[in-house]
Order: structure tokens, then sequence, then C-alpha cells
């Protein structure tokens, strides 16, 4: 076998673990991440903290009222009751009385509108809750199916790494050399296939002699325009 078939064999072996290492490295990311759980309990915090707000305006409005009608009560009591007599102070009171139940109605159109706000919380507290529940399902779903890749990588990453050994020992030392140092240089690919008289990594078109001569058993040749290792077949 020729020189550069040892070495684009253990390119081909090196881009199929690159291409592994780089999918296993991207799933362990996402199985770290948990966007969307987390953007969802936020959505469910702030729903919750609407939620208290809203019910604690519709208590003070509640409260309001109340004790604006024990005031009416009150005041009906003194007006109707026969212990004042003084027509000024009749007519006070009874003014006073209308005054009141003004308010009151005022106050219950707002008692209505917290409570009307109360349900809408609850409503989007509820839809929150739903989102987050369905947030952790989906993750759980996704992270099982990662967790399932992953595995498959990591005995694919095993089987093939016993067979870049095999492949790496048919390779000279001053070949590998060459070869790790073009890896480093040409972004992971060292050895490109000139099979259709192009360099397979940067498209070059190969003159005649260059490729006759990527075609030799005894030598390297290498590419006019990327500086890669030719290998024809």
């Amino acid at each position: 076998m020729s020189r550069s078939f040892h070495l684009y064999r253990l390119q081909q072996v090196d881009t199929r673990l690159d291409r592994m290492r780089a999918r296993l490295a991207e799933i362990a990311e996402l199985l770290r991440e948990d966007a969307g759980v987390q953007a969802a309990q936020a959505a469910l915090s702030a729903a919750d903290a609407a939620a208290s707000e809203a019910h604690s305006d519709l208590r003070s409005a509640e409260a309001r009222a109340q004790d604006l009608r024990f005031k009416i009560e009150q005041t009906e009591n003194r007006l109707y009751g026969g212990k004042v007599t003084n027509p000024k102070e009749l007519q006070d009171l009874q003014m006073e009385l209308g005054s009141l139940k003004n308010y009151l109605e005022t106050l219950e159109e707002r008692q209505l509108e917290a409570m009307v706000a109360a349900e809408e919380a609850e409503a989007e507290l509820d839809t929150a809750a739903a989102s987050l529940e369905q947030a952790a399902g989906d993750r759980i779903a996704g992270n099982a199916a990662l967790s399932g890749e992953q595995r498959r990588l990591k005995a694919d990453v095993a089987s093939l790494e016993a067979e870049r050994t095999v492949a790496n020992n048919a390779v000279t030392a001053e070949d590998r050399e060459l070869y790790d140092r073009l890896r480093l240089k040409r972004a992971g690919v060292a050895v490109a296939s000139a099979a259709t008289r192009t360099c397979g990594a940067c498209g070059t078109t190969l003159n005649n002699s260059l490729y006759q001569a990527a075609r030799s058993p005894a030598q390297l040749t290498f590419c006019d325009t990327c500086g890669r290792v030719l290998y024809a077949g």
C-alpha cells in the first residue's frame, strides 16, 4: 500500500472521530442546559407574584367597602334612631349618608375590578404552572433521547479508536509527524482525496503531472493551493 493510502485511511478515521467528539461535546452542553425549564419557572414565579398582589388588592378593596358599610349603618342608626332631633344636625347626617353611599358605589366598583383582576391572575398562574410542567416533561424526554445518543456515540468512538490504532500503526513516524502538523494547520484535514482530479479539500483542479504524482505509492504529493497531502487511489 502507498504512503498516501495509509495517511488517507488514518484521516478518514480521524474525521469521523472529530465529528463524533464534537457531537458528544454538544450533547454534554445540551444536557447541562435547562433554559426552557428556567424560563417557565421564571414565568411561574412572576405569575405567582402577580396573583398574590391581585388577591392582596382584592382583600384591601373588600375591607374598605366593609368598613364603609359599617359607617353607613352607624350613620343610618343616628339618622333614624330618634336620638338626634336637631333639624340642622339631621340635615347634615342626611347629606353625609348620601355621600357615603355614593362613595360605597365607587368602592364596590373597585372591588369588582379587583375581583376580576384576581381571577385573571389565577388563570395566568394556572397556565404558567401547566407550562412549567410541560417544559419539565419535555426536558426529561429530550434528555432521555440525548442520553441514548450519547451512549451510542461513546460506543462508536471506542470502536473507532481501536480502528485508529491499527491505521496509525501503519504510518511511519516521519509521515505521522507530517500528518499531525498538517492537521493542526488545516482545520483537522491533512489528507484530501484526489480521485476526481481535484483536491477534495479546497477544490483546486490538478494538472496531469500532479495527479499522476498523487497516484505514486512511493512518494507524497501535496496540493499546490492548500498544501494537503493528495491521495488519488
